[in-house]
């Protein structure tokens, strides 16, 4: 019995050899193949990390400057930004400081009004912040350059912080004034003088049109607001997992406000993300359908030339099993090994754009960050991602050798003989 095995293992190592050998005997139909699957494989590794790298990086990108992971409101205030759907801060916090958990809470005055100087003006929402608070659960100050000012300080009375594309509408520059007009609780217009202290500029053209950022005890005596009063609760976590977890307690926490995640804030921005994953299934499968056809093609073509040789194996006893082994081994070796030498040659391209990101501006210009997307992409080098591009690429070698084995069954080892 236990021979029986050993025998069985040798043929079968015997086999594994042949077909390994049989793969370079024509090394011109062998090399095309082999290449085809490399430069597939190589351009469907680098495109899918490019694109989960952009959509990654726009969702990061978009919840440290623009919604954190959760914002609270009243449940009136997003329909129109109603200065009158506020709620009392206090409240807010003994929940949150009672239930024990430590969040990263800024807490926000929305103010929708109209920012004039004496060039032009522009309908902005005005986010009345604690600097302190503000920089902990937003990014936005980072992007002000050093020759751009800084954020709002402590020494700066009545400072405000825009945007370049908003400093360009205005005609402005730091050091310039400019007014805010907009309508209190009560209905009566309000006119307060800035002075721009910083001018920031991120990779989201549509965030930088829209917002500027002040200070609130700057403005909170012309709101008409009973104190304490706030519009939004922005709050940030360490990553998305944590906020998968602690987004439904403080759901759950403050069933009578509306409390959102980012996704719930932006659908359009989680549905891209979704698309972004379907495209990339859908290049892949691009990539594989091209790379079976080639391997149907190439491998039917070497099973029609070899014949006489099929068939002289069959007639010295080797079984249709093992000939359909052979054929099916001959698919794989050369699959696996062009699918990971693109696989590998990929992610080495990738790796040096890593840290540095891929700069498409001077192909582009900002015509992406107009549309809220940057402009320079971090390609994500998902190793799950990999594993599951090699399994995929071993499934459709399996799939596309079974014709060409069938093929060689087919062969009658008498006639193949009379040929000779």
């Amino acid at each position: 019995m236990e021979t029986n095995k050993n025998k069985k293992s040798v043929f079968m190592l015997r086999i594994i050899n042949l077909a390994w050998k049989n793969i370079w005997r024509n090394k011109v139909r062998s090399g095309v193949i082999l290449g085809a699957i490399i430069i597939g494989l190589f351009s469907g590794t680098f495109l899918i990390a490019l694109m989960d790298g952009w959509m990654i990086g726009t969702v990061k990108r978009d919840i440290e400057t623009q919604f954190s992971h959760v914002q609270i409101h009243d449940t009136t205030f997003l329909a129109n930004y109603d200065i009158n759907a506020y709620f009392i801060r206090e409240d807010i916090e003994t929940k949150i400081k009672q239930s024990g958990l430590h969040l990263k809470t800024a807490f926000r005055l929305n103010l929708i009004g109209m920012l004039a100087s004496p060039h032009n003006a522009v309908g902005v929402t005005t986010k009345a912040v604690i600097a302190d608070e503000e920089m902990q659960v937003t990014d936005v100050w980072k992007y002000i350059a050093d020759t751009m000012g800084t954020y709002l300080t402590n020494d700066n009375q009545n400072a405000i912080v825009i945007s370049r594309k908003i400093a360009d509408k205005l005609k402005v520059k730091l050091r310039s004034k400019i007014v805010f007009t907009f309508q209190n609780a009560h209905g009566d217009m309000q006119s307060i003088a800035f002075r721009v202290s910083g001018i920031y500029k991120t990779s989201n053209g549509m965030f930088d049109e829209a917002n500027v950022f002040v200070k609130q005890s700057d403005v909170f005596r012309y709101t008409g607001l009973p104190l304490g009063t706030v519009h939004e609760a922005a709050i940030m976590f360490s990553d998305l997992e944590t906020c998968d977890i602690i987004a439904p307690q403080l759901k759950s926490m403050f069933p009578e406000m509306d409390v959102q995640t980012w996704d719930e804030l932006n659908p359009i921005l989680k549905l891209t993300l979704s698309y972004t994953d379907f495209m990339g299934l859908i290049i892949l499968a691009i990539f594989l359908l091209a790379l079976s056809l080639g391997i149907i093609n190439t491998m039917l073509m070497a099973v029609l030339e070899r014949t006489q040789e099929l068939g002289m194996l069959g007639s010295i006893g080797m079984s249709k099993r093992k000939i359909f082994s052979m054929i099916m081994l001959e698919t794989i070796f050369l699959t696996l090994l062009g699918g990971i030498i693109g696989i590998i040659l990929g992610a080495i391209t990738i790796l040096p754009t890593l840290e540095n990101g891929l700069d498409l501006t001077p192909l582009i210009q900002d015509n992406f960050e107009d549309w809220g997307y940057s402009s320079i992409i971090y390609p994500a080098l998902n190793i799950q991602m990999l594993m599951e591009i090699v399994v995929l690429v071993i499934v459709a070698a399996v799939l596309s050798a079974i014709y060409p084995a069938r093929k060689a069954l087919k062969l009658k080892p008498l006639d193949a003989i009379k040929k000779i």
